[in-house]
């Protein structure tokens, strides 16, 4: 099995070695050589595969830990009849991400507004919003919004974060508000 050059080592054809396995086993069976067919265990291959598995667990870890820091789902069940809006926490830290999601029929358009401001909350490329004279608009997927980030303002006290729904007139209705306690200090 090597070359003229001798360089051939560890290089078999694996169709004629399955071929002279087969061959020996035959002759094996027809002596009755129990040992010979004893013997025949295939070789433990060993490579460099347990590496490449260590190294996906390790990425796979990362991934899942930096994926899953503050990205906690704001509770809220989905309601396809009433429009409304929860957040993760009624007291935030000015400056710090305001975690918020909205439920309300699919084919309504929506804006989110903070003490009267229209504001877009931001949740990767899992939202599309279009520019209206009201503000940013968005539509709901399954009457239901992913966790929407925005930052929470800098004055402390009440603020309101209100949804509009937005009408084809252009014109908005308040839908649902919630307050939210903003202190400046942690």
């Amino acid at each position: 099995m090597s070359s003229f050059f001798g360089g051939a080592r560890g290089r078999e054809d694996p169709e004629l070695a399955a071929g002279n396995r087969r061959t020996r086993l035959h002759y094996a069976r027809d002596v009755n050589d129990q040992r010979a067919l004893a013997d025949d265990t295939p070789p433990i291959r060993r490579g460099r595969n347990w590496t490449w598995f260590a190294v996906a667990v390790v990425v796979m870890a990362v991934l899942g830990f930096a994926g899953s820091r503050g990205a906690e789902e704001v509770p809220i069940t989905a309601d396809c009849d009433t429009p409304g809006i929860a957040v993760a926490s009624s007291q935030v830290t000015a400056g710090q991400a305001l975690r918020f999601r909205l439920t309300g029929p699919d084919d309504t358009d929506y804006v989110v507004t903070l003490d009267g401001e229209p504001v877009r909350g931001d949740a990767g490329s899992t939202v599309s919003y279009t520019q209206t004279a009201a503000g940013p608009a968005l539509q709901l997927q399954q009457c239901l919004s992913p966790t929407l980030l925005l930052a929470a303002p800098a004055g402390d006290g009440p603020h309101e974060l209100t949804l509009l729904r937005l009408a084809a007139d252009g014109s908005t209705t308040p839908a649902a508000t919630t307050t939210v306690q903003v202190s400046g200090t942690r």
